[in-house]
């Protein structure tokens, strides 16, 4: 049996040596314990297993979803062509560059596989670590609601769209400036701080339903500006520049004047 064995590695060494393509994992057995792990697409990140290495030790690595940028990694990291680094000795840490940010609110799943062979050349199971990846979180007034102008009184009601991107579990804040208007009550536009929360990869900011502007002589404006943003990750998100803002402009209210008229004066 051990000089059948020896046999078999030399064959092996002799393909490898004349076939420089990926070799493969030893056995099948995978271990898929680990939890799934939240990364941000387009990021960088370390993978290690150095605390539960020994000198000597020799890894396999391969990811799908991302490429390995450890040098000797090999593969585009598509499922067809999964990124490799083949098995080394002390190789216990490898870097990851995940896709690229595509700017959506869907998550992408990718996957680690890691083995490790002994010095005596014993090979552990397939360590998998599943990964979602996820865009940087982004809060956006959606282009289709563009700001627009109307008469003082005029009717307005509906709402705005906002558009998010991110882990789901999205937070983000917008503020109302007015400079005089007043709402369908009579009462002084609420300028207060505003913030919604929600699940969903798009939110409604409901608008008045009417805006009245009580000078003669200037236009007024009704403001949303979007101020916060924040998903289900840790850290502030991007209010993008230039869809932060909508406004409606309110033309002044118009007066109608005094009717003069020729008549016979009365005694």
């Amino acid at each position: 049996m051990q000089k059948k064995k020896k046999i078999w590695l030399v064959s092996l060494g002799l393909f490898l040596l004349f076939h420089p393509g990926k070799s493969q994992f030893f056995g099948t057995e995978t271990d898929s314990s680990l939890a799934v792990e939240d990364v941000r697409k387009g990021t960088v990140v370390e993978y290690s297993l150095k605390d539960d290495a020994k000198p000597g030790e020799e890894f396999r690595w391969e990811v799908t979803g991302g490429k390995i940028i450890t040098t000797g990694a090999v593969g585009a990291g598509t499922a067809a062509d999964p990124s490799v680094l083949e098995f080394t000795t002390d190789m216990h840490t490898i870097e990851v560059q995940w896709q690229p940010d595509d700017s959506t609110s869907s998550s992408f799943t990718s996957s680690i596989l890691v083995q490790k062979k002994t010095t005596d050349q014993c090979a552990s199971s397939i360590l998998k670590q599943d990964i979602n990846q996820w865009s940087m979180p982004t809060a956006a007034i959606d282009r289709v609601y563009p700001g627009f102008t109307i008469c003082s009184g005029e009717s307005v009601g509906g709402y705005i769209v906002v558009d998010l991107t991110g882990a789901a579990g999205y937070t983000f804040g917008y503020s109302i400036k007015s400079n005089g208007l007043k709402d369908e009550t009579g009462k002084a536009i609420n300028t207060e701080f505003h913030e919604i929360t929600t699940s969903n990869d798009t939110a409604h900011i409901s608008l008045p339903a009417l805006l009245t502007n009580p000078s003669v002589a200037a236009s007024k404006y009704y403001t949303i500006e979007l101020t916060s943003m924040h998903d289900d990750f840790e850290g502030d998100g991007e209010i993008v520049t230039d869809r932060k803002d909508f406004t409606i402009t309110v033309y002044p209210s118009v007066k109608v004047g005094t009717i003069k008229s020729t008549k016979l004066n009365k005694r």
